[in-house]
């Protein structure tokens, strides 16, 4: 590991505290905050204090061992240590301290606190460095995996865009809550969601780690004590973004993270605006009056909230909504989708070609796993039981609003691999360009192959995931 001179950024104020910190630490002169690219094999001061800089292979020794290091400095007679700077399994830095006496059992617990401290200002600097924020948060997880044995899943719903100052606050958050689950958690998975919808962006971190009594320790800021600095930005940058922060924890039973915030595209409501209206569809009355009471009562801020008796006939409900012009349709999967042939994408794809389409929810107890892939594919913005109370209330709403809303649970089921044995990489590679809406065409001149070729491809894409169309095949990337 080579030294390279330090860039323009070092002079952080934060930095410049730390370095101050360690030399009061040790009462000295000579300090060193060290940025590391591990890659590249090479570091560089980024503030320092006193002459000099950190002894010769003391910086990679930290890394190489991942945890402090001690020499003696030949060419001073100092004892030198050096602490690895770490963002979850990540070493991002180095905070090295020289001391004419050496350091205490208790001088070294200060100095890795303060690497702590290190860790959020080293990642300040061009942390999505121009990658979309998709890609980013999948090699931060990819690097969350490789720090133990940890199960990382990434749920991606819906599409949209976030402008670069708050994609690179949001990717930090999300940084932040990783590097808690690895640190503190003791989890062996963790799962993230990334949902779109117009006007806001929600993120999700959960893991299945010991978790924390919230309420015991006064919520966000005195959270396990290893934690607090983390939760301390992850709730200022949430504030400088105008968005919500939540955390749900209790001990034994993980921790849930979830992040709103407000982007570019049309947002809730105005004063003012027409309440959206919601259209009610099920089998059974009590079901259907039950769900339009609930609403009703617990979601005020809709507007009418009706609902629809289909008799036994067969309906087209996309007719239904064309006259209607629900702005929510709340309904039965069996009700949508032509009882003789179950295809419930094809009934989705149906109601999006509506002019003034409804936000689809979806009033199942339960939606399998091939179901919930199909309804993602189809735009819809949440599948709730009619007996989940305050869940259903919220759903409805959010997709009143235009949010997408599913839970937990089912975004762990959406990122579980789907059954596709036998499927080959080139095959993958065609799955992952169809589902990024390219044509034949545009997918054979990416891949250098013919038009013929990806039709064959397509094919048995189809029969091997069971997938019934190509919109099916998102689900399966």
């Amino acid at each position: 590991m080579t030294e390279h001179r330090p860039d323009d950024h070092g002079k952080d104020s934060l930095l410049g505290r730390i370095v101050a910190q360690l030399c009061e630490l040790t009462g000295t002169r000579a300090a060193w905050v060290v940025r590391v690219d591990e890659a590249a094999g090479t570091w560089a001061v980024d503030v320092g204090s006193g002459p000099g800089s950190p002894p010769d292979g003391l910086v990679a020794a930290a890394v190489r061992d991942r945890a402090p290091v001690q020499v003696v400095d030949a060419a001073t007679g100092h004892v030198v240590l050096g602490v690895p700077v770490r963002r979850g399994p990540r070493v991002v830095g180095a905070c090295v301290v020289a001391s004419g006496g050496g350091f205490s059992p208790v001088d070294r617990s200060l100095a890795v606190l303060l690497a702590d401290y290190a860790a959020l200002a080293l990642a300040d600097h061009g942390s999505l460095a121009g990658r979309p924020l998709t890609e980013a948060v999948r090699q931060e997880l990819a690097w969350v995996e490789a720090a133990g044995a940890v199960r990382t899943d990434l749920v991606t719903v819906g599409s949209g865009t976030l402008d670069a100052e708050r994609a690179e606050e949001v990717f930090r958050v999300l940084q932040e809550a990783l590097v808690n689950v690895v640190a503190h958690a003791g989890a062996g998975r963790v799962q993230v969601g990334v949902m779109h919808g117009p006007g806001t962006v929600t993120v999700l971190v959960q893991d299945d780690g010991r978790g924390f009594d919230a309420s015991r320790h006064g919520g966000l800021h005195e959270a396990v004590s290893g934690a607090r600095l983390g939760l301390g930005a992850m709730t200022a940058r949430a504030r400088r973004l105008d968005g919500e922060l939540e955390i749900d924890s209790g001990e034994g039973r993980g921790t849930l993270l979830r992040l709103t915030v407000p982007c570019g595209g049309p947002g809730p409501a105005a004063p003012g605006r027409p309440r959206p209206s919601v259209l009610v569809a099920a089998v059974r009355p009590v079901v259907r009056a039950g769900v339009v009471r609930l609403l009703q009562l617990g979601a005020p801020e809709l507007g009418m909230v009706s609902e629809i008796d289909l008799g036994t006939e067969v309906h087209d409900l996309a007719e239904v909504c064309r006259l209607l012009g629900p702005d929510v349709l709340v309904v039965e999967p069996e009700v949508l989708a032509d009882p003789a042939t179950g295809d419930l994408a094809g009934a989705l794809d149906r109601l999006a070609r509506v002019p003034d389409a409804p936000a689809v929810v979806l009033l199942t107890p339960e939606c399998p796993d091939d179901a919930l892939r199909v309804a993602v594919t189809g735009g819809v913005k949440g599948c709730v039981g009619p007996d989940d109370g305050d869940r259903l209330v919220d759903t409805v709403a959010a997709a009143g609003r235009g949010e997408t809303s599913f839970g937990p649970d089912q975004l762990g089921r959406l990122a579980a691999a789907p059954r596709t044995g036998g499927v080959t990489a080139r095959e993958r590679e065609v799955c992952r360009l169809v589902a990024r809406g390219l044509t034949d065409r545009q997918i054979a001149s990416a891949l250098s192959i013919s038009a013929k070729t990806v039709e064959k491809h397509v094919g048995s894409l189809l029969r091997k995931t069971g997938a019934r169309n190509r919109t099916m095949l998102v689900g399966f990337v």
